[in-house]
């Protein structure tokens, strides 16, 4: 218990300031409240008419690709059984994220124990946990953290079937728990398919020169298991296997390298606007990577291959975000501490650069968390709620739409998951008029705001034969005419 305890202390700590961080009620990003719906549809069976609404919410939209039909099920079915015990309670729901986060740093210190020395692995996650960025995050309900904690379990679980020196030494049924894994990290996010390579390029490097003498059923075990797995869940609760997105490809990659990524990273590492600062940081990067691949092939392999395929398959999606390079950074940040860790002084054996880099760096995220643990403070002892749907005035507004239009309705709306979570409605979210006069039957227009939604004056709405149902100061809802060309 004593050898566990610096980790028991970092993750309290961590999961003290990631609460500490979270503000009352939830943003208008409203990505979560599709997972929160297909959690609900879990416990309350009606699985396809979820699918089948967000489905018609993508089609009716003017830009189609701005949602997938249905997320992989992965993070669903772990809210599922907190959405049926604490409902709505978002202040209650992002505990479990911060959990998720706690389980990802806990299995990834795992796996960088057996790489390096206990001071500084601990270090290293200590480093990434009080990172603001991550801290933040773990307020948004969000796939990412799960998708962190289903990796580090991967690759700690590849590491134990490993412990005969040989991935192919593994039981049978090790090696079909680690299949299992696979297909839960790949079953949460897309990118996860990436893990797959990793596992082979472990095999690969652990079978060189043995070809003639492999039991190749048995190395094959974890990638039969993935995909009979993956096929066995979509027959139960199916979802896009290759999500399409309109203009996607790896010319997205290569720019987002150059600028998107980039500034996350900083972010992430809090160097902020240190360009020069981040370029070193990145080529102590590349030299970690480099001495690892050399010095330790077998048991770093599959660090490089799954970070640097999932920046290539998140990086071809049109959309920017920061969040899609959350699960990448730890790994860059390992390796950069492996790195640093070889810079001594002469007849020295302690690795001091490392370690104030990780001080200096841990130094940094704590002052960061501190700042933001006392201005979430402020807010939510103001009494005050973020700007999203929980907030009272959004509240108002689905109500008025549960009142005033019919189960079978459709919309408009510049949130259109959020407004069908709400209240059980298609919706049309479309910034063309048009789209809106065409596709939907209802439109409860946000004043003073033209973000995803036309912005109509009341002269407008009249002359478009548009009548007014509803209406405070922050809404308006008009029932549209029948369209006729």
């Amino acid at each position: 218990m004593r050898a566990h305890l610096p980790l028991v202390v970092v993750l309290v700590a961590v999961g003290i300031l990631a609460v500490g961080t979270h503000r009352r009620g939830i943003g208008w990003g409203d990505d979560y409240t599709l997972y929160l719906r297909q959690a609900r549809s879990l416990f309350d069976g009606n699985i396809g008419q979820v699918i089948a609404d967000n489905h018609d919410n993508v089609l009716l939209a003017a830009k189609p690709g701005f949602s997938p039909f249905v997320y992989p099920w992965g993070w669903p079915l772990v809210l599922a059984p907190f959405v049926r015990l604490f409902g709505l309670d978002y202040e209650r729901l992002k505990v479990v994220e911060v959990g998720c986060w706690l389980v990802f740093l806990g299995f990834f210190h795992a796996v960088l124990r057996r790489r390096m020395i206990p001071w500084l692995a601990i270090g290293t996650v200590a480093a990434i946990g009080t990172s603001m960025p991550y801290l933040r995050h773990t307020g948004q309900l969000l796939s990412e953290f799960p998708y962190l904690a289903f990796v580090a379990a991967t690759l700690w679980w590849l590491d134990r079937c490993r412990r005969g020196g040989r991935l192919d030494l593994a039981s049978r049924r090790d090696l079909v728990v680690l299949g299992l894994l696979a297909m839960m990290v790949f079953n949460t996010r897309r990118e996860g398919l990436a893990i797959v390579p990793a596992i082979v390029a472990v095999q690969l490097v652990d079978l060189r020169g043995r070809w003639n003498v492999v039991a190749w059923k048995k190395a094959a075990t974890p990638v039969v298991t993935f995909v009979v797995s993956v096929v066995a869940l979509q027959l139960v609760v199916p979802s896009a296997l290759a999500p399409r997105y309109e203009g996607a490809g790896l010319h997205h990659t290569w720019r987002k390298l150059g600028g998107p990524f980039r500034t996350a990273f900083r972010d992430q590492l809090a160097i902020g606007e240190h360009s020069t600062l981040a370029w070193v940081v990145f080529a102590v990067v590349i030299i970690g990577v480099a001495y690892r691949l050399v010095r330790a092939t077998a048991d770093d392999v599959a660090l490089v291959v799954f970070p640097l395929l999932s920046v290539l398959i998140v990086g071809t999606i049109p959309a920017n975000g920061d969040r899609y390079l959350l699960p990448i950074t730890p790994f860059a940040v390992y390796f950069a501490a492996q790195a640093a860790a070889q810079m001594r002084r002469p007849r020295s054996r302690k690795p001091l650069v490392a370690g104030c880099a990780i001080a200096t760096m841990l130094l940094v995220h704590i002052v960061g968390g501190v700042d933001e643990v006392r201005a979430a403070r402020a807010f939510n002892d103001a009494g005050v709620t973020q700007d999203g749907p929980a907030s009272p005035y959004a509240i108002a507004a689905f109500d008025a739409i549960e009142r005033y239009t019919r189960r079978n309705d459709i919309v408009a709306f510049f949130k259109a998951r959020a407004l069908t979570f709400y209240t059980d409605r298609r919706a049309v979210q479309s910034s063309d008029f048009q789209v809106i006069r065409q596709r939907a039957d209802f439109f409860m227009m946000r004043r003073d705001s033209s973000h995803s939604q036309p912005l109509l004056t009341d002269s407008m709405a009249a002359d478009a034969g548009l009548v007014e149902v509803w209406s405070d100061p922050d809404w308006v809802l008009w029932k549209i005419p029948p369209y006729d060309d």
